[in-house]
């Protein structure tokens, strides 16, 4: 009851706050405290079921899974058996949830879908004028949280039995006479019920943040990144690594996309990408080493999956207590986010005397009991639409040795994706690709600084195919019904705008989206989000995002942490084992980046963040 009080008491008080001083703007404490109170509101008002006739479970249902895997203390590829008394809950397959009541999720009539043209959306108020850099951060931020978003979602293949059509205003310069788009595959009805409510999705990936980006989805794909160059497998409960210390080439993709390197999910592949998935399955490895010295008779499928666990909880520490706090770069965002962590006792105290409470506000998410808060754990629609962060992306890359600092290579973004990414290495190390997004800045998410190479995606030039990713971005919202700016933040209890002047304080935008959109209810999330940068009151101090993105961060961040039993009931010495358990407590990623590539230590020792920039080689 005391705790149900103390909710109910931050919850109102948030309310109030909201009416009258924004969070950020009070002292650090209380702007803590109002912060926690809009969490608890959100848990009660926004977090939405989808499902309407989830499947019984027994037995897992994963193909190929071997009859003696260990579902209570290993996490199972396909996310089941997560909750033991919900299994389905959280699996690949299973539909995205939802932020917003579903009465206000549904998509717009077709007259309304391409009202205004997300092609002019593009052109006028996304499109990359000059690059605008964020100084205090590093590409590995951008790089990281791409690397986290492929862990927890993906829409899978598109619907190609349906296709938008996206008008081109006069005079446009697209290449070809038509843009089109392939709709969203949409999840198959499960009954009845679901012909009274809005259209939903289907997540392909495992919802939890169980490192999938890394292992993958299923026991085929994790079988197949356990394999050598020679077909064989790996039975010493490693990942695959060829003799140069690099990822393993994709084979099924090589005819199509040659060079493509293998992953658990490598969709939109890059040179950040790589570095990150080459450095976390090199940290596996360390970790089986390490538990292998402890465990000497236990068989490689036994230290493969307890390396897992220590990996991905090791991830969502990092994410937590490094790369949110960077991106939130106040003290009231450092607070938070570290509170999460290890609650107002503080690193010390929880790190010296383990959990001294079952309060997550005191002693922080991890060890705590489960809790769903009312909906079945999953990634949601509007946590998708938030975390469209393609302005992280500069247009150019300067490669330079890590060693010296000279110039090693110039690339344009073209020059650093898919396949081409590991060409590359053929020209640096991997420490010389490491070091370089290191000291390099990645782009403000603002208006006009969306990365034009993106706003022209060679898909089939052959076909006329091309592709604008900007305005895809502002299709897929849509179409998946997610609510407009005005209405989204009323949703989730913010002030809803009723200017162009409360969206943001920059009076050239104001007339751009008054041009655009005629009217602020029309404005889209992703535009009024990106607007948001210049506005006094909706983009905090340091903050590498806006206030009505954070909001949904504030409720999913502790979500994925909360809804897991490896992150609470289960996280313990037990599960993980003594030396598991003092890895992920013992280490961040400095210490990961520390292990594989030593001789850069010195250059990130003065940073207070490793998502800042590190220091230059030789200065």
């Amino acid at each position: 009851m005391a705790g149900t009080i103390l909710d109910r008491s931050l919850g109102a008080l948030a309310r109030l706050s909201e009416r009258t001083v924004i969070w950020h703007k009070l002292p650090m404490v209380l702007g803590l405290i109002i912060a926690i109170g809009h969490r608890v509101n959100l848990r009660r008002h926004n977090l939405v079921d989808t499902e309407t006739a989830p499947p019984d479970l027994d037995e897992p249902t994963d193909p190929g899974l071997p009859d003696d895997f260990d579902r209570r203390g290993w996490r199972l590829p396909d996310g089941t058996f997560n909750d033991r008394d919900v299994p389905w809950m959280g699996a690949a397959g299973r539909r995205f949830g939802r932020n917003v009541p579903l009465k206000h999720a549904y998509r717009p009539r077709d007259d309304q879908l391409m009202n205004p043209s997300p092609r002019v959306v593009s052109n006028r108020l996304l499109a990359r004028k000059s690059f605008a850099p964020v100084p205090h951060l590093n590409i590995l931020a951008a790089a990281w949280i791409q690397f986290m978003v492929h862990d927890w979602l993906g829409h899978g293949r598109n619907d190609k039995s349906r296709v938008h059509d996206i008008p081109l205003p006069e005079g446009d310069d697209w290449p070809s006479e038509r843009m089109t788009a392939l709709a969203t595959t949409v999840a198959s009805p499960q009954g009845p019920a679901d012909e009274s409510k809005p259209r939903a999705f289907t997540n392909v990936e495992t919802s939890w943040w169980d490192a999938s980006q890394i292992y993958g989805s299923s026991w085929q794909r994790m079988e197949k990144l356990r394999r050598a160059a020679d077909g064989t497998r790996l039975d010493n409960g490693k990942l695959a690594l060829d003799e140069r210390g690099l990822l393993p080439l994709d084979e099924e993709l090589q005819a199509k996309r040659p060079g493509q390197e293998l992953a658990g999910v490598n969709g939109n592949w890059w040179i950040g990408l790589s570095v990150l998935h080459t450095l976390f399955v090199h940290e596996h490895n360390a970790i089986v080493d390490r538990l292998r010295l402890d465990y000497p008779r236990a068989d490689g499928e036994w230290l493969f999956q307890k390396a897992r666990l220590v990996n991905a909880a090791l991830l969502a520490k990092i994410h937590t207590v490094e790369w949110t706090p960077a991106l939130m770069d106040s003290p009231i965002g450092r607070g938070a986010m570290r509170g999460n962590y290890w609650g107002l006792a503080g690193e010390r105290v929880i790190t010296g005397f383990g959990q001294i409470s079952d309060s997550e506000v005191v002693s922080g998410i991890p060890g705590t009991p489960t809790a769903h808060h009312g909906a079945p754990y999953s990634m949601t629609e509007e946590f998708t639409a938030v975390y469209r962060l393609h302005p992280l992306l500069p247009d150019d890359f300067t490669f330079r040795s890590a060693e010296d600092d000279r110039v090693l290579q110039a690339a344009g973004l073209r020059d650093v994706t898919f396949g081409k990414t590991r060409a590359l290495y053929d020209h640096m190390s991997f420490s010389d690709a490491l070091y370089t997004l290191a000291t390099s800045n990645p782009g403000a998410m603002t208006l006009h600084n969306y990365p034009n190479v993106l706003r022209r995606l060679d898909k089939k030039p052959e076909e006329g195919i091309y592709l604008d990713l900007a305005a895809v971005d502002v299709l897929r919202d849509r179409e998946r019904g997610v609510p407009r700016y005005a209405e989204f933040r009323e949703l989730i209890g913010c002030r809803r705008p009723t200017s162009f002047a409360e969206i943001t304080d920059d009076h050239e935008d104001q007339r751009l989206l008054e041009e655009v959109y005629g009217t602020v209810d029309r404005v889209d999330l992703l535009t009024g989000c990106l607007a948001e940068a210049n506005s006094s009151r909706n983009w905090p101090p340091r903050f590498g995002f806006s206030d009505t993105a954070f909001r949904i961060f504030i409720v999913m961040a502790s979500r994925r942490l909360k809804s897991d039993r490896f992150y609470t009931d289960d996280f313990t010495p037990e599960v993980y084992t003594p030396a598991g358990f003092a890895w992920v407590e013992n280490s961040g990623f400095k210490e990961v980046v520390q292990r594989h590539a030593p001789a850069l230590a010195p250059l990130f020792a003065d940073a207070r963040n490793p998502f800042f920039p590190w220091a230059r080689a030789g200065s």
